[in-house]
């Protein structure tokens, strides 16, 4: 080795890289498209649903996270915080939150992590298609409630205008 040369880092092949889940998840004949913004896997297929924000996966250093972002009527808060409870316990796989900001609709976020160290190609796939049943379970209950956000009506009035 020359002098000047230092030896390059070596990848520890028990890590993922994103390029790899993302190759994992178009094997499961699933379109995807990395955001600029967010360094995010996102999914198309559930981007393309009614209600939905965003749908996408994060691989970081110790986990491989899905999260799933879905915009609710204001009058669904106080139902749903009274469903999320057993929306968990039902659920074997994901977490449900609510989230509201003063200046944003409700969103209703699910997610869940795996472990991103030694993860193979086999458990991924194992994984996504539990998640992905899991979620769409949960998105059908979503609708049969009628809580989710689907057109302009629903949006955050102008109190300002209603003042004048």
């Amino acid at each position: 080795m020359a002098e000047n040369s230092k030896p390059r880092p070596k990848r520890n092949m028990t890590e993922i890289t994103r390029t790899e889940v993302q190759q994992w998840i178009e094997a499961n004949k699933l379109e995807v498209y990395v955001c600029e913004d967010c360094e995010g896997i996102h999914l198309p297929v559930w981007e393309g649903q009614e209600g939905v924000l965003e749908a996408r996966v994060f691989v970081e250093e110790f986990r491989c996270h899905f999260l799933l972002e879905i915009a609710l009527r204001f009058s669904a808060v106080l139902p749903l915080q009274g469903a999320v409870h057993f929306m968990n316990y039902d659920s074997t796989l994901v977490k449900v939150m609510l989230t509201m900001a003063d200046n944003d609709v409700p969103r209703l976020l699910i997610s869940h992590a795996v472990p991103s160290k030694h993860l193979t190609q086999a458990q991924f796939d194992q994984w996504l298609t539990m998640l992905l049943e899991e979620v769409d379970a949960l998105y059908k209950q979503l609708v049969d409630m009628e809580v989710l956000l689907l057109d302009d009506a629903d949006q955050m009035p102008d109190f300002d205008a209603q003042l004048h």
